[in-house]
Parts: structure tokens; sequence; C-alpha cells
């Protein structure tokens, strides 16, 4: 699934979906493992549980250094 459908043009976000454009990756890396296994809770976690699963750790580096590389606006 393309993260834009939720996160909106440019991954800056849209309404109550947190931008992740130029998050920090460190951040954004441990937001993820953190949706896989499970220690995230609410609805956006349970949202994104499906979207992470089968993400492995090189995924995670790579989406988290490529949303870091984002401008913020």
């Amino acid at each position: 699934m393309p993260c834009a459908l939720c996160h909106g043009e440019g991954l800056k976000g849209l309404g109550e979906v947190p931008r992740l454009a130029g998050l920090q990756p460190l951040y954004v890396a441990r937001q993820l493992f953190d949706m896989r296994h499970g220690s995230s809770a609410g609805k956006a976690a349970a949202l994104m549980k499906p979207v992470v699963a089968n993400l492995s750790e090189d995924d995670i580096i790579a989406i988290s250094s490529y949303l870091g590389s984002l401008p913020p606006q």
C-alpha cells in the first residue's frame, strides 16, 4: 500500500495522519519496529500493523532513510 494514500501528498501529513517527510530516521525505524511487534497501541498502530508486518529490517532501514531525506514542508 503506498504511504501517500494515508499520509498525504509528499508524505507531509493528511488530517490527523502524521507527516513522514523529514522525520529522523531512527524515530521512524523505532515506530515501524514497535508497530510490527505490537508494542504500539491505538487505532493508528492497528491500521499500520498489516502494512509493516512483512517488512524486513533492511526494508525498515531503507524506508526510514528515505523518509528522513525528504523535505518536511
